[in-house]
């Protein structure tokens, strides 16, 4: 008999299952290049681009479910129209650019897989797998900040862009790589940044949320996840899971609750808004959003001083909103496909930067007709999580997801898509229970 992982009271998986999914949490995070395998290019070293589809395989082995499912088909004949006309309209054939495609095809059928052989069972697989990973990353955290001769200890390990990954489970973040607010390094745990680590600890706790509300007494999962988040120092995690508490207290509106609401979360938001990263650092942001001259001069500057194409940063989420708007408006329908080199962006405007924004970029990409339709289907995903949820807030998927992709894409990630696709590769009326053989 298989040996048991009990997630909580309801569910329980076998010990491949849950090391299985710890694995594909772990390629969500993308701590270094052989971690990102699941969604960057067909090229490159083999073996971590093979170890999740082998595990995912024999997941489904141990599993067995059918591929012929009317849904599925529909998702996948839609993309592949949008796909094949997007290929005919740029003329371009080679392995980067049908990287882009395969990759988008990949996380659907994974999330396909999850949805049928976990069902609701995902919601809290995740939130365990997160809560393991946040220990490491909170106990990581600290012997980093109350130690800091351990900088020499982490500079072993793996170097990435801002730091040095141990084994997978934990990146230090070097303080001399920009990565620390009034002198406290920034907690990215198995991540490779930060604000990412932020947004895959704000999806636990919304399935920490789902299944027991509100809720800190007798409950350390939510312990873990907010103390790692606090770790983050992430803008977008910390807003993200304001909204999402908010979302969770409102139960019925009238004057009384609305006067109890303000109290509680009133102090709450003040105090957050006072952190140099928080309320100073948005209003810069915002006021940088609507100066975009001056970033167009920046660009024009840049286009003499530097190479074509030579990476000179990421443009911020709020400033990048606006030029990801001007790429759905001069490719509506379309869109310019999953490669940015053929955005209006970067064939006009510039290409020495990136534009760090996942929630405009899924109409960029996709064009309105199929970018909406994604939409549709992460309404579909909340809806149908909510129902079979304890606390059911219809809404509070869509809204996290969505504030979460402001600062990061997020779509074809293969976990994150798991959550995305849920409402159509499971009927709202379907919970797994499945026992352990």
């Amino acid at each position: 008999m298989a040996k048991a992982i009990v997630l909580n009271e309801s569910y329980k998986v076998t010990l491949f299952d849950y090391l299985y999914f710890f694995i594909i949490v772990i390629y969500m995070g993308q701590a270094t290049s052989e971690t990102s395998r699941m969604v960057g290019s067909l090229s490159g070293n083999p073996i971590p681009l093979l170890l999740p589809i082998v595990l995912t395989c024999i997941l489904w082995k141990k599993h067995p479910i059918s591929f012929n499912n009317k849904n599925l088909h529909k998702v996948l004949a839609i993309y592949t129209i949008w796909a094949t006309c997007s290929l005919i309209k740029y003329g371009s054939y080679t392995t980067q650019e049908l990287s882009y495609h395969f990759f988008m095809v990949y996380a659907i059928i994974i999330a396909y897989i999850h949805n049928q052989i976990f069902g609701y069972k995902l919601v809290p697989l995740y939130e365990n797998v997160l809560t393991f990973l946040c220990k490491i990353a909170v106990i990581g955290w600290l012997v980093a900040v109350l130690i800091p001769a351990s900088a020499s200890f982490f500079r072993l390990f793996y170097e990435t862009g801002y730091g040095n990954n141990v084994f997978y489970l934990f990146t230090w973040m070097d303080p001399a790589k920009g990565q620390a607010y009034s002198g406290i390094i920034r907690n990215a745990g198995c991540s490779w940044e930060p604000g990412r680590f932020a947004i895959m600890v704000a999806l636990a706790i919304f399935c920490n949320l789902c299944q027991n509300g509100i809720k800190f007494r007798n409950n350390k999962n939510i312990w873990w996840l907010l103390i790692a988040l606090a770790t983050t120092q992430s803008t977008t995690g910390y807003f993200s899971v304001l909204v999402l508490y908010i979302i969770f207290m409102v139960k019925k509106f009238n004057l009384k609750y609305t006067f109890l609401l303000i109290l509680v979360l009133g102090p709450v938001v003040y105090g957050l808004i006072q952190l140099d990263f928080m309320g100073e650092k948005v209003t810069s942001r915002i006021s940088d959003a609507q100066d975009v001259s001056r970033l167009e001069e920046q660009f024009s500057w840049n286009s003499v001083q530097y190479e074509e194409g030579e990476y000179l940063g990421s443009i911020d989420r709020f400033e990048a909103m606006v030029f990801e708007w001007t790429n759905v408006l001069n490719d509506p329908i379309l869109g310019y496909s999953r490669n940015v080199e053929h955005s209006y962006f970067r064939t006009h405007i510039s290409s020495n930067y990136a534009l760090a924004n996942g929630l405009v970029k899924v109409l960029g990409m996709f064009g309105l007709p199929l970018g909406l339709y994604f939409f549709y289907i992460l309404y579909r995903a909340s809806v149908t999580i909510a129902c079979q949820s304890k606390e059911k807030r219809k809404l509070g998927l869509m809204v996290l997801l969505c504030m979460s992709a402001i600062s990061y894409t997020i779509l074809s990630i293969p976990v994150f898509t798991s959550f995305w696709f849920y409402g159509v590769f499971i009927t709202s009326n379907k919970t797994n229970k499945r026992s352990i053989k």
